[in-house]
């Protein structure tokens, strides 16, 4: 019995001294150049740790997805969010868990004192349970608002207009994309960078925002697409977006372009179904 009785101190010290700490979306040294850091925005919100291992992937997600609308509302225009840092914290909905296992150990001790030993021995060793199963914790979450220096003016509508078209695309994905898929937002082809940024974190956070698919993060993309010298703005073959979707477990591979002359211009995007390499689901908008 004092065995139990250790173990379950140790595993309750230990888990409510891990908390979740991450970073995501730092400024490249090139973003640096092409950015204007014009204010932060802070969000929180509560996540459960299954097993107290933490999702990261999805973390990160929610994180930027609520960061992303925050500035929206309180900045506007185009801006993205970078510089994430997210820190783990006591949640309320956790003292549920240490109610149930501190119940547990009390009843053990005092069947202990009442000399039912083997009793106690299985609710003392039953106390840290709710613990493995799982941990809530309080994230909360910072990033800088930052906005890209190239574009005014003229170039300024025309991101506007991408955007606004983009959400109209997005309307339609989220309508018929199978819903708990894997998907992968891999490029979308422009011979103007900032519009193919502009699309791209419109289209992420839309689909994250939906909270309908788990949506591979932002930063192992980059690793990939450096690993295989693509670039985001870069044509992408239907054959090697399917095949690094088998590589990487994705069900969902999404590939856009964009043409414009002036103001005016066309944004495709189509959804590739890993299995099949077949078109799920495919939107067109002029702008």
């Amino acid at each position: 019995m004092k065995r139990n009785r250790v173990f379950s101190i140790m595993l309750l010290i230990g888990i409510l001294s891990s908390c979740v700490s991450l970073e995501d979306k730092n400024l490249t040294v090139q973003e640096r150049a092409e950015t204007n850091i014009i204010g932060s925005v802070t969000a929180t919100f509560t996540s459960f740790q299954f097993f107290n291992i933490p999702n990261k992937t999805n973390i990160k997600n929610k994180a930027y997805a609520e960061l992303k609308k925050i500035a929206q509302r309180e900045y506007g225009g185009n801006i993205d969010i970078r510089n994430i840092t997210i820190a783990g914290g006591f949640a309320l909905p956790e003292l549920l868990n240490i109610g149930v296992g501190i119940s547990l150990g009390i009843l053990g001790f005092y069947d202990a004192f009442e000399g039912s030993h083997s009793l106690s021995d299985i609710l003392i060793g039953a106390a840290p349970i709710p613990f493995i199963i799982g941990n809530f914790q309080k994230l909360t979450v910072t990033g800088d608002v930052v906005q890209f220096n190239a574009v005014s003016g003229s170039n300024q509508m025309l991101v506007n207009n991408v955007q606004n078209s983009m959400m109209a695309i997005s309307d339609e994905l989220i309508k018929t994309l199978p819903k708990g898929a894997t998907i992968a937002v891999l490029s979308m082809s422009s011979n103007d960078r900032t519009l193919s940024e502009t699309a791209l974190d419109e289209l992420e956070y839309s689909l994250v925002d939906s909270k309908q698919f788990i949506i591979v993060d932002r930063a192992k993309l980059d690793q990939i697409r450096n690993e295989q010298n693509l670039q985001a703005a870069g044509d992408i073959s239907d054959d090697s977006a399917v095949s690094m979707g088998n590589i990487y477990g994705w069900n969902i591979v999404i590939l856009g372009s964009i043409s414009s002359t002036g103001s005016r211009g066309r944004i495709t995007v189509k959804a590739l179904d890993v299995k099949t390499a077949q078109i799920v689901t495919m939107a067109r908008e002029q702008f």
